[in-house]
């Protein structure tokens, strides 16, 4: 048995919320808000043709506002490309007026292979860059997470103009699916919710032909603390068993396709567990309930079967009715 399981749920609790608090405290320099730079960015243009809108994705939520956002500003005049970060050829950035890009909040931050993605993206002077995270619970460090991406894509000479936040239902798997804060958002994304896409949208291009840019500063917040402990390791030692089910594995590999560090061979169907990420992008995406995923004894099962069992349909914009992207 190890540490933490041996700790009922309140110890458990009291013992991270304490390792939070120490962490915040070391790292509360990272966490105040960025002084401006000798001398303001310049943005490149201030009437951009094409855009780009990046989304990585596991379940098809932070797709969904990338969708709304390229039908916005097609709606705008714009040229749209939408395009799966996972799949994009990261040397075609500097081809771009405007970069968009969306990913869901792992463990009150930016995604570790996203975040290892932008460090080695190309040079892109003067364009300007927005950010916008996806999230299930209430409390996910959101504007710290979007920052984060701002930041390194300022570090590549982007000119950030735009940062948002936007919750749905929750994704991330627990034993029932029972927490309270993912029974909270089984609503959305609502009307509002796609209200506020559009905003996030429109301000990003009223503050390009305004000049205005905005400072990647981070808040100061508890649950910045969080994401400086060790959430995946421990997270990992709470999953008692990750594998493939030869017997119901149809071969379709989209486990395969989904996972961010390649963990799952598909010739041997087995998981390795050093690289896995606990993303539970197999699990949410198996349409064969073949990936076997065990928290503390207890079976999970993915994000569609929650869905079914609930009886929860997820509300689309009504824009995808007419909108066609490339």
């Amino acid at each position: 048995m190890n540490f933490l399981s041996s700790l009922n749920m309140n110890t458990r609790r009291c013992f991270l919320k304490t390792f939070a608090a120490a962490a915040a405290a070391l790292c509360l320099s990272a966490s105040l808000p960025r002084k401006s730079r000798a001398s303001d960015p310049v943005l490149k243009t201030r009437n951009p043709k094409r855009a780009l809108v990046l989304w990585y994705s596991q379940t098809g939520q932070t797709r969904r506002y990338a969708r709304l956002i390229g039908c916005i500003l097609k709606e705008k005049g714009l040229t749209v490309a939408v395009r799966n970060m996972q799949e994009f050829d990261k040397n075609l950035l500097p081809d771009y007026d405007l970069v968009v890009m969306g990913t869901p909040v792992f463990y009150y931050d930016t995604p570790s292979n996203i975040r290892d993605w932008l460090e080695t993206i190309p040079p892109i002077t003067g364009t300007p860059v927005a950010a916008f995270v996806s999230f299930g619970g209430p409390e996910g460090n959101q504007h710290n997470a979007s920052t984060h991406i701002l930041k390194l894509l300022a570090d590549k000479g982007g000119v950030p103009v735009g940062r948002g936040a936007f919750r749905n239902v929750a994704s991330y798997p627990t034993p029932n699916w029972s927490d309270a804060k993912q029974i909270s958002g089984r609503h959305l994304p609502d009307a509002a919710t796609f209200a506020r896409v559009r905003g996030f949208a429109a301000d990003i291009l009223e503050n390009i032909v305004h000049g205005k840019t905005i400072s990647p500063g981070y808040e100061i917040a508890m649950r910045e603390g969080l994401r400086w402990l060790p959430l995946v390791w421990l997270n990992k030692k709470m999953i008692s068993k990750h594998t493939v089910d030869a017997d119901k594995c149809i071969g379709c590999q989209i486990c395969v396709r989904k996972c961010p560090t390649r963990a799952i061979h598909p010739s041997q169907r087995r998981v390795d567990r050093d690289k896995c990420l606990a993303c539970f992008g197999c699990l949410n995406n198996c349409p064969a309930d073949a990936v076997v995923m065990e928290y503390r004894g207890q079976r999970l099962y993915g994000f569609p079967e929650y869905l079914k069992r609930n009886r929860i349909t997820i509300l689309e914009p009504p824009e995808f009715k007419t909108c066609e992207l490339s």
